[in-house]
């Protein structure tokens, strides 16, 4: 499929480069701009440009961002809950106990597997390209973006906070405060290629979070994300002393009679459109296990 950045030039950029329209105005990646030059994707009227090539007024400057890559991930039926969909993204509700990406020994059971086969069904060539991650016990809102130039657009709102990522986790205790900010930084734990902890030598890491409900041993917690570190909320809830009940890795006390992974699920998400630039926001209801949960702990009627 070919998909065309078509900008005509107005003053602002004429006079300018090629390059500094594309890195500026077009918010083309440093990464994407290198492999568009090297592959004569860029043109000014129709002719293969150069990024120094000064631009004129009324100029047609084009960038083709079709796709590079072939995906060398296997496409694989599974049922998808698609909350949205267009020519730029693709926003789904991602269940428990499902990877994101293939790893050693699950390379056909994953989130990816089963968009690509999306994909090859809609007769897109496309590569998986997931925006937000989740771990494999954690539910919720997924958004991938169908190119290069449209994840790395949506990876600087991540950066810059307009990108907003709510979550609902069930927490043992009761928090110090109702509401609250961790900005604690995490790294990954010595010897451990699966465990995180907090580490003054680590990346910051930014959580805020409000008290919805709770009892004497339970907490229903809305929490927000600022920064996306791996396992960011289970890390830091457990060093507060508040760990998200399920979580086998990072809690000790746990029942899997009532749920077998992390009472976390990603319900909330949203963001300005790479392309319209209007503001998304997408909600996905509680999966059954959490609901159950909740009632069994007296947290919900």
């Amino acid at each position: 499929m070919s998909e065309i950045i078509k900008y005509i030039v107005n003053d602002k950029y004429n006079g300018k480069t090629v390059e500094q329209l594309s890195r500026g105005e077009l918010h083309i990646s440093a990464k994407l701009f290198k492999r568009l030059k090297l592959n004569g994707r860029l043109k000014i009227n129709g002719v293969v440009c150069r990024s120094i090539d000064i631009l004129k007024k009324d100029d047609v400057f084009t960038a083709d961002i079709s796709e590079f890559e072939k995906s060398d991930i296997e496409p694989n039926f599974i049922p998808l809950d698609i909350l949205y969909e267009d020519n730029e993204i693709l926003v789904v509700n991602k269940p428990p106990f499902m990877s994101v990406h293939p790893s050693m020994g699950n390379y056909k059971t994953t989130l990816a597997n089963a968009v690509m086969y999306h994909f090859m069904q809609s007769g897109d060539l496309r590569v998986f390209r997931a925006v937000n991650r989740l771990d494999k016990n954690t539910s919720g809102i997924c958004v991938i973006a169908k190119t290069q130039y449209v994840h790395s657009l949506l990876s600087k709102q991540i950066q810059s906070g307009e990108f907003k990522r709510r979550y609902l986790a069930v927490v043992h205790g009761k928090t110090a405060d109702k509401s609250g900010v961790i900005d604690l930084p995490i790294k990954r734990e010595c010897e451990s290629i699966i465990k995180r902890v907090v580490s003054e030598d680590g990346k910051r890491a930014v959580t805020h979070f409000n008290v919805l409900k709770e009892n004497e041993k339970f907490s229903v917690l809305d929490i927000v994300l600022m920064t996306g570190r791996t396992h960011q909320i289970r890390v830091h809830f457990s060093h507060i002393g508040n760990p998200l009940f399920g979580d086998f890795l990072y809690c000790k006390e746990n029942d899997d009679e009532l749920i077998n992974r992390q009472a976390l699920h990603a319900y909330t998400i949203k963001f300005l459109h790479p392309v319209t630039l209007k503001e998304l926001s997408f909600t996905a209801k509680l999966p059954d296990d959490m609901v159950r949960l909740l009632k069994k702990l007296s947290l919900m009627e």
